[in-house]
C-alpha cells in the first residue's frame, strides 16, 4: 500500500489527482494518513471522527456532482434527439 502511494511520478498531488484516484488509492491514504496521526499523537478521536466523516461528505457531494452532471447531458441528448425527430416529421 505505501509503495503506490508514495508513487506519485515525480509531481505533487494536488485536488485534480485526488478527483481522479480511484476509491481504493484513496481510501488507503485516508487510512494511511489516520494511523500517521495515531503514532505521533495526533488529533483526538472526536476530531478523527469529524475528519472521516467531512471525508465521507466530500465523497458522496462530488459523487452527486458527477451523477447530476451525467443526468443533464443526458437530458440534453435526449431533448435533440426529440427535436430532430419532430424536424424529419
Amino acid at each position: 500500500m505505501t509503495d503506490r502511494l508514495a508513487h506519485n511520478d515525480g509531481h505533487l498531488i494536488d485536488d485534480s489527482d485526488w478527483d481522479h484516484a480511484s476509491c481504493d488509492l484513496r481510501k488507503d491514504y485516508l487510512d494511511l494518513a489516520r494511523t500517521t496521526l495515531t503514532v505521533l499523537s495526533g488529533p483526538t478521536e472526536a476530531q478523527q471522527q469529524v475528519a472521516a466523516l467531512t471525508a465521507e461528505v466530500w465523497e458522496l457531494t462530488r459523487q452527486r456532482d458527477r451523477y447530476r452532471e451525467a443526468w443533464r447531458s443526458a437530458s440534453r441528448g435526449r431533448s435533440r434527439a426529440r427535436q430532430t425527430v419532430t424536424k424529419e416529421n
